[in-house]
């Protein structure tokens, strides 16, 4: 995932520095002080304090910009802030886009834009736009060592997309709009093969058709509980519907 905080020096050293860093002192301390003290405070949770570190690191040396502004935009995600982080995530790549650091800005951009999903009541569109920033880093940065921490990130994001869908499938059949309900189980089915609740769509697919009088197409959802699912929770239901439908 994103770089390890506590990459130059030692907690332990930092919260010494930490103790006496008024702003006074803090503009008598090097850019590694300031650093090691920036993290120290992001370990401890005080997003607001190691800010100010980092923007100090900033106007000591234009040469750490884009670590110093890394650490920020990380200050925000902490917070939950994450438009923000995201904001910052995004300045480092275009401002330095020769930086080290803009792979692990791109990783993070793409994870600030899936926390802002959650919870799965929210607009997703966050989603789709945490697939493109997955699928850019791996494209753009393909010697990264986050490209597989991406891929991890692109299936992910896509379990939060079929979790959605089977969400609101359940949503409209709890609501007796069986119709639209069966359209969300099986379009999971068709653009999600691998999703671990395939069993609980075709069950409740199935259970929908049979309350409006399809009983091929329950028949067919309740066959697919059994033959792809046989060890699924949903299988002994599904046996005994399609017994009492084909008689």
């Amino acid at each position: 995932m994103r770089r390890r905080l506590a990459t130059f020096g030692t907690v332990a050293a930092a919260l010494v520095i930490i103790a006496c860093a008024s702003k006074k002192i803090a503009l008598e301390l090097s850019v590694d002080q300031l650093r090691a003290t920036g993290l120290a405070k992001l370990e401890a949770g005080d997003q607001p304090g190691a800010r100010e570190m980092f923007e100090d690191m900033i106007t000591r040396s234009s040469a750490v910009a884009p670590e110093a502004l890394y650490y920020i935009a990380v200050s925000y995600y902490d917070q939950g802030l994450y438009e923000e982080a995201f904001v910052r995530f995004e300045q480092i790549i275009d401002r330095y886009p020769a930086s080290e650091w803009c792979d692990d800005a791109q990783y993070m951009k793409a994870e600030s834009r899936l926390a802002s999903a959650l919870p799965l009541d929210r607009d997703q569109t966050a989603v789709d736009e945490a697939l493109d920033e997955f699928v850019t880093l791996i494209e753009e940065y393909e010697n990264s060592p986050l490209v597989p921490e991406a891929q991890e990130g692109i299936a992910k994001a896509r379990r939060l997309k079929a979790a959605k869908l089977l969400a609101i499938g359940k949503f409209y059949k709890k609501t007796g709009e069986r119709r639209a309900a069966v359209v969300y189980f099986e379009n999971l089915a068709a653009d999600y093969p691998g999703y671990e609740r395939l069993d609980e769509a075709a069950f409740l697919a199935a259970e929908c058709y049979g309350a409006l009088g399809d009983a091929e197409a329950a028949s067919r959802n309740y066959r697919v509980v059994l033959s792809r699912f046989p060890e699924s929770p949903f299988a002994a239901a599904a046996a005994s519907r399609l017994a009492a439908l084909e008689g």
